[in-house]
């Protein structure tokens, strides 16, 4: 998964194409958890009608009772991602000057901090450590981050697949800070390449979405 290396190599190298619009999300506040898989081998995902930058679209999923429900989480803070560095091999007189061979990549860790949420929530977000999910990542300004089938003309928008999804105990803040849990997931290693921004046309999910009871 680490390096995508072609054999035989091409005719020329592959063609590079620099975006006159620059990207960034700005600070992820929160997150939107769905399965991966809504059943066996079938993903979870939008199309361009069902789009996710409607909030009807989000409706019946925050609501569902099967493979599609979605959750909101409450508030992030002091978001922090760590990108996957290379995996090598080798260095001395194992490899040619000494130089490691590049054999792939570590994944991306991410950890947050939730402060003052009940224990209910932070006893039901632990929950999903045994699950299969995926996030959307909703940043300052409301825009949404996913993955696509193809990053010039999307299809079709999936939640990021995660692992390793963690949520600390209580850790009580005393006379100095408030209370707070940590939260913490891993993104595969490539896990950006067809990461897409969208902006929501209707809506904030910041504020416009709310969790429902499963019906």
């Amino acid at each position: 998964m680490g390096l995508n290396c072609g054999c035989p190599a091409g005719a020329h190298i592959p063609d590079l194409t620099i975006a006159e619009c620059k990207e960034s999300m700005g600070q992820l506040q929160k997150v939107i958890f769905q399965r991966v898989f809504k059943t066996a081998g079938v993903k979870n995902s939008f199309t361009a009608v069902a789009s996710p930058m409607l909030k009807a679209s989000w409706t019946a999923l925050l609501s569902a009772s099967d493979g599609t429900k979605a959750t909101i989480s409450p508030y992030i803070q002091n978001p922090t991602s760590e990108p996957g560095a290379a995996r090598t091999f080798g260095s001395g007189n194992q490899t040619l000057g000494g130089i490691p061979i590049i054999i792939g990549r570590e994944p991306t860790t991410f950890n947050g901090i939730m402060y003052e949420e009940s224990q209910v929530t932070i006893a039901q977000l632990k929950e999903y450590s045994c699950e299969n999910l995926g996030v959307f990542l909703v940043d300052e300004n409301g825009k949404i981050g996913c993955l696509v089938d193809n990053i010039t003309t999307p299809t079709a928008y999936y939640p990021i697949p995660v692992k390793s999804v963690f949520v600390g105990d209580k850790k009580i803040g005393g006379l100095e800070e408030p209370d707070s849990n940590a939260i913490q997931w891993s993104f595969l290693p490539n896990w950006s390449d067809k990461l897409k921004i969208v902006s929501p046309t209707d809506f904030n999910p910041l504020t416009d979405i709310v969790n429902a009871a499963s019906v």
